[in-house]
């Protein structure tokens, strides 16, 4: 075994990541370590509700010292139980008695707080990584110091981790992977676009919510976990794993986003194959060996039902030069979210197969939300829209100068009638929002409509012709919501788009449609703007308005529940979405005597979730609201109420439909 690649920093260049070359003196020392078992180690539980089965590391003094702590109080917090123990130090379930939440506590090392070098270093990482607020990262609520004990306060994550998962059950399936990899690449995008790396991605870190959410932990941790993941204790037990280390890591080597990508590649491996990269190499330093120099893993050698796509993204990312990899989560999210989608690729016309749901739970399906339900319904109500539309439109199309010749022989197929419609197949289209903050919006949809084409298809579809679907990512922008109306049209040639979602790419996409006289279905907005009397010719909006639903509430809230109308405030996007909305609640409390200025209103800014100043203001005038209205995209609204439940403020919501 040679230690070819292990090579010294540079003079100046910094350390905290490195490995120390292997001495070829010690070598045979150094090989001699057993082959690492990944349930022995490395099971630290950040955020964790419980720990399965009997980690190594809460056995003897260490685990009664750490067990001292449950039932006393750290300045606010009320030690309740051990979630686990690892080289960061140990983490706690706690109850904050302030606010009534339960949280996690991460009790820092002795040694890393008595080196004021490392712990200056490691409080700036974990005030960077702090100021991370997305749906995918696991959020610090707080750093603090009581005496000597430094400690981080974590949002408590309830679900396990994925490596729980690998550990009790066994690899995801394919698309479940593809979700939890497509999740964690979203919260890797706004660590990056702050200049963090996470540098220890692994299943241990991808943590589950109770609702099934995926969130990364432990940014700005990682630097010391990487420091101290080759190094032995006094009484040779490992700390850490290399099983998912980059290459330029392994070699010391200064290491960027794209590291972060090539652990991501190597976490997917094992969520598909319950398998580490290399564990068959042998020791640590053969491992790392492997990383820098052996073949590119590929998931199908152990299973060959693996798709194709998946393979390719594994291989990509886990490309040994960061210049062959993805170049940003960003470019590996698109990917995964053409499997997560259910599609060949985004420009692809072409039914999204089935076997990318491959293993996909069936208990997951019998426990659909009721607003998937919803989603569903509306798709079936679509194609059924779309089936009475056809018909004269068809007849319209034949009525002009190139209508098409009937058919000499009654079993001669029928030729085109219109443009995205064939012999064998109507092209229909949709833009909306496949990532981003409101991904939920787009991703659901997407996953309704293929349900009920393949259905459709399978009965022989609409008068013998298939249904097929284009599916473009407009991430709720207006500038690429329009790009990709003219994309559909003009060069995909499809017969109609159908489910463009929100006002503000609304406001583009369907006067470009009305202009250009193309058919356009659901571009679920209720914004009064959009809503022409006479009804637009060739839009099809089949959503309420939002001062129709606005109104419903307050009624509701005022005469149902018996709030006085003005508690009664407004949580709301800012932009033309949120506007109308608000104007339809202002309608509404007039007869009431409720001026629009005397409205309580909050918001955030649109493709963000950033909505912590909305809470902050809602609980500092809490006394005034007794029911909240959230003209609100998903995401947003769904992290408002449960900042509502985890401080307990007794708040009644409802939210405008389809979010």
């Amino acid at each position: 075994m040679s230690d070819k690649g292990y090579q010294d920093p540079v003079d100046g260049e910094e350390t905290v990541d490195e490995f120390p070359p292997v001495d070829p003196a010690q070598e045979e020392t150094v090989d001699e370590i057993p082959p690492i078992n990944i349930k022995e180690i490395d099971k630290t539980m950040i955020g964790g509700d419980s720990v399965t089965g009997k980690s190594p590391h809460l056995e003897g003094p260490s685990a009664e010292k750490a067990a001292a702590w449950i039932g006393k109080k750290l300045g606010k917090y009320t030690i309740s139980g051990l979630l686990g123990q690892g080289g960061m130090g140990v983490v706690y379930k706690a109850h904050d008695t302030t606010i009534e939440r339960d949280v996690a506590i991460k009790l820092l090392p002795a040694e890393l707080a008595s080196d004021k070098m490392m712990l200056d270093r490691f409080l700036a990482e974990a005030k960077a990584a702090g100021r991370l607020t997305h749906p995918h990262v696991v959020s610090i609520h707080e750093i603090n110091q009581e005496g000597d004990i430094h400690y981080i306060v974590m949002e408590l994550m309830t679900g396990g981790s994925t490596d729980d998962h690998l550990e009790s059950i066994g690899p995801y399936s394919p698309l479940e992977a593809s979700r939890i990899i497509a999740d964690a690449c979203e919260g890797l995008m706004v660590a990056h676009a702050s200049g963090l790396v996470h540098r220890d991605i692994k299943p241990g870190n991808l943590l589950q919510s109770a609702h099934g959410t995926i969130k990364v932990a432990d940014f700005g941790l990682a630097k010391r976990i990487i420091q101290q993941s080759m190094q032995l204790t006094q009484d040779g037990q490992l700390i850490g794993t290399p099983y998912f280390m980059s290459p330029e890591q392994c070699e010391s080597k200064p290491v960027d986003m794209r590291s972060d990508i090539y652990s991501l590649g190597a976490t997917y491996y094992t969520l598909l194959t319950g398998d580490h990269p290399y564990e068959d190499a042998g020791s640590i330093v053969q491992i790392m060996y492997a990383h820098c120099h052996a073949d590119i893993l590929d998931p199908r050698d152990v299973n060959s039902s693996i798709p194709d796509k998946c393979a390719a993204i594994v291989s990509k990312s886990m490309a040994k030069k960061p210049e062959d990899r993805y170049q940003s989560a960003k470019e590996m999210l698109l990917d995964l979210k053409a499997i997560t989608a259910s599609a060949e690729k985004y420009d692809a016309t072409k039914i999204l197969s089935q076997e990318e749901l491959e293993g996909y739970p069936a208990a997951a399906a019998s426990k659909t939300a009721p607003w998937r339900s919803t989603v569903f319904n509306t798709v079936i109500f679509l194609v059924t829209f779309l089936l009475l539309t056809l018909v004269p439109y068809y007849y319209w199309n034949n009525s002009h100068p190139q209508k098409v010749t009937e058919p000499a022989a009654a079993n001669q197929q029928a030729g085109p009638v219109a443009q995205g419609v064939t012999s064998d197949k109507i092209i229909l289209a949709t833009s909306t929002a496949m990532t981003g903050a409101n991904k939920e919006l787009g991703t659901n949809m997407v996953m309704g409509m293929q349900a009920c084409f393949k259905s459709i298809n399978e009965a022989g579809g609409i008068g013998g012709r298939q249904i097929e679907l284009v599916v473009k990512d407009d991430g709720y922008e207006p500038d690429q919501a329009l790009d990709n109306m003219h994309t559909l049209f003009e060069k995909d040639k499809v017969f109609a788009v159908i489910g463009n979602v929100g006002t503000p790419t609304a406001q583009v996409t369907v006067p470009y449609a009305n202009e250009n006289q193309y058919l356009f279905f659901a571009p679920f907005t209720g914004a009064q703007s959009l809503r022409r009397d006479p009804p637009d010719r060739y839009v099809f909006n089949l959503r309420a308005s939002y001062a129709d639903e606005t109104a419903a509430m307050v009624n509701y809230f005022v005469e149902k529940k018996h709030i006085a109308p003005e508690k009664i405030a407004v949580f709301a996007q800012n932009d033309s979405f949120g506007d109308d909305g608000f104007a339809g609640v202002a309608k509404a409390l007039e007869k009431y005597k409720i001026q629009p200025e005397n409205i309580f209103r909050v918001g955030y800014e649109r493709n963000t979730t950033q909505i912590t100043e909305a809470v902050k203001q809602i609980e500092q005038n809490q006394g005034r609201i007794e029911a909240l209205i959230m003209v609100a995209t998903y995401k947003p609204a769904s992290l408002m109420v449960q900042n509502l439940k985890d401080r307990n403020l007794n708040i009644h919501t409802a939210a405008v439909s389809f979010v």
